[in-house]
């Protein structure tokens, strides 16, 4: 019985924790919508998600540290950019263009309004996931 209570307080302690706050919304939007339709893919995508970007932590750790140098080039260049997207906000609104008219097809398609598809839910799901 103790352990039934401890796995149930574990679950809420991991709800309330700050990595899991920006995820919460996205599954409760689903609440209306049937399970094996929009939730179950949701959830798949998340994991599928997760166990990829963990697999590539494990298999690349030591490719990484090996082109730690070139990391370290493309990081300024990044840097660099977002700091061009802060001072230009007309490069900011070319770059972010695509990504932006991308999430708005996503949502559109996973809408409460529209009949839940499996696909958008799960495209959602590997888009939190890396979140």
């Amino acid at each position: 019985m103790w352990l039934l209570v401890l796995a149930y307080l574990g679950g809420v302690l991991t709800i309330v924790s700050p990595c899991i706050l920006p995820v919460l919304p996205f599954v409760f939007a689903r609440t209306g919508q049937p399970f094996l339709r929009s939730g179950l893919p949701l959830l798949a995508g998340m994991a599928v998600t997760f166990a990829l970007v963990a697999t590539l932590a494990a298999v690349g750790g030591g490719w990484v540290v090996q082109v730690n140098q070139y990391g370290r080039w493309l990081a300024l260049l990044c840097v660099a950019l977002f700091g061009l997207t802060l001072l230009f906000p007309q490069l900011s609104e070319r770059l972010t263009r695509p990504l932006v008219a991308a999430g708005s097809r996503l949502s559109q398609a996973a809408g409460a309004d529209a009949k839940p598809r499996p696909g958008a839910s799960f495209l959602i799901g590997v888009a939190t996931g890396l979140l």
